[in-house]
């Protein structure tokens, strides 16, 4: 096989298609052309040609996902769903996941410790809720199971509850104690919160209201 012609692409002036004997065979960055040093007249394995081609997708996807890491952490599964999306095949993907582990890019453990924090600053909630998110982002039960061990304990999740409860509880007042307590305790329970805990600052706090 020969390489008969090589051109820039017309929507990307840095990437290049290649045609082989005539034929369109595949687009190239010109970092992947300066790698394999391809010029027209060039003859060319099936093999070297599959070699070219993997190397590309692989700069493509590690392209990608420094793009997508760009914009905050991700977790390994927002990354593999990512590329995923972009049609790169199973064994780039997993290529792209170790390289980005080795720079410490992607690491699910510090992303669930952020989000948890995150959320917690911003607007508390519960660790059912939390626990959900986690499950979202694909993090594996033994490093939510710990994270959420470490972040909550039984003193600051139960002024978590009672937070949300003084600046819910205004909208409640003027009904019947009945319906308070209810309404309370379906809006705190939405928050993921322990159940118990929830009863505890209801019966602490709406009869003394």
């Amino acid at each position: 096989m020969t390489i008969t012609k090589i051109e820039n692409q017309k929507k990307n002036k840095e990437r290049f298609n290649v045609f082989i004997d005539g034929q369109f065979a595949c687009g190239i960055s010109g970092d992947t052309l300066i790698k394999f040093g391809l010029s027209a007249n060039d003859k060319i394995t099936d093999e070297t040609l599959n070699e070219i081609k993997n190397f590309d997708e692989y700069l493509y996807s590690k392209k990608i996902s420094f793009d997508f890491l760009s914009y905050r952490i991700r977790s390994e599964k927002e990354i593999r769903d990512k590329l995923k999306l972009k049609e790169i095949s199973p064994g780039t993907i997993e290529r792209t996941v170790e390289h980005l582990k080795e720079l410490k890019l992607l690491d699910d453990e510090e992303f669930a410790k952020q989000l948890v924090r995150e959320k917690l600053s911003s607007k508390p909630v519960g660790k059912a809720v939390l626990k959900q998110k986690l499950y979202q982002k694909g993090i594996p039960a033994d490093i939510t199971e710990r994270i959420l061990e470490e972040s909550f304990n039984d003193t600051n999740e139960k002024e978590f509850v009672k937070e949300i409860f003084n600046k819910y509880f205004n909208r409640v007042k003027g009904l019947d104690i009945m319906k308070q307590r209810k309404k309370m305790f379906d809006y705190l329970a939405r928050k993921g919160f322990d159940f118990e805990l929830i009863k505890e600052v209801i019966n602490e706090n709406i009869q003394s209201q």
